[in-house]
């Protein structure tokens, strides 16, 4: 009685094995791959202010970290037209290069010049980590 359930539970395993494994195996190429990537931080209250007659553009944010670990990096500052055209980067440092740790906000300011200022519809700020 033991020996026939053994082989009667091989035989479901088998089978099963076979059934399931055969699916994946009868498929070629490669399985979509999956980008996953955490949101480092969240920027808040982003303004500009625009000083048209010395064409530069002073912007603010309050930028916080939501890692949940020290984190440290720099701004990218993007300027658009209202198309979505770059007209203008450039990169500044956060926090003055120091780390920052989870849950802390940071003040963040930054003043460019800009010599066609009147085409910004846009601003747009991206965080990239050192």
């Amino acid at each position: 009685m033991r020996i026939s359930t053994f082989r009667t539970l091989s035989l479901i395993s088998i089978i099963l094995f076979l059934t399931v494994g055969g699916a994946y195996g009868a498929q070629s190429g490669y399985l979509p791959s999956v980008d996953i990537r955490t949101k480092l931080i969240e920027v808040e209250d982003l303004g500009a202010e625009f000083h048209t007659e010395s064409g530069s553009i002073t912007v603010s944010a309050q930028i916080r970290n939501v890692s949940h670990s020290l984190i440290r990096g720099y701004a990218t500052i993007y300027y658009l037209t209202a198309e979505g055209q770059e007209i203008f980067s450039y990169e500044d440092e956060i926090n003055d290069g120091k780390p920052f740790k989870h849950g802390a906000t940071i003040e963040f300011e930054s003043t460019s010049q800009v010599s066609n200022i009147k085409k910004i519809a846009t601003i747009s700020v991206d965080f990239t980590q050192k």
